[in-house]
This record gives C-alpha cells, sequence and structure tokens, in this order.
C-alpha cells in the first residue's frame, strides 16, 4: 500500500468513528448532569452501551489503519 493510499484510509477510518465517538461523549454528559433514578439517566446509558458496542470494531479499524498508514511513511 502506497503511504498516500494509507493517509486515505486513516482519514476515512477517522470519519466513520468520529461521529460513533460523539454520540458517546453525548451519552456520558447526560449521565454525569442527570438523576441516577431518572428516564433521561437510564436512555443515556443506554445510548452509551450502544455506543460503545459499535465503536469497538471501528477502535480495531482505526487502529490498523494507524499501524498501516505508520509503516507506509516514508523515512
Amino acid at each position: 500500500m502506497t503511504f498516500q493510499q494509507s493517509f486515505t484510509s486513516l482519514k476515512r477510518h477517522m470519519a466513520e468513528y468520529r461521529p460513533q465517538l460523539e454520540k458517546a461523549i453525548a451519552a456520558i454528559e447526560k449521565l454525569e448532569a442527570t438523576d441516577p433514578d431518572s428516564e433521561e439517566f437510564s436512555q443515556a446509558l443506554a445510548d452509551l452501551q450502544v455506543a460503545a458496542t459499535v465503536l469497538e470494531p471501528y477502535s480495531e479499524g482505526i487502529v490498523e489503519s494507524i499501524e498501516q498508514f505508520t509503516e507506509d511513511r516514508p523515512d
């Protein structure tokens, strides 16, 4: 793989990862700001669980992309 191809792959993975990460962060912020006995807290916890589940494979992909990019960088 060329440097440009690996950089394009890395950018694509980051673009896919970011929205999921933003959902997780929003859920964490709701958890910090709401009453643990509220429905809003329960929903935020469920949203965080979904985001974490979705982020796991994205995280693996982004790590692989970073490794490939690092290997393909010119010295």
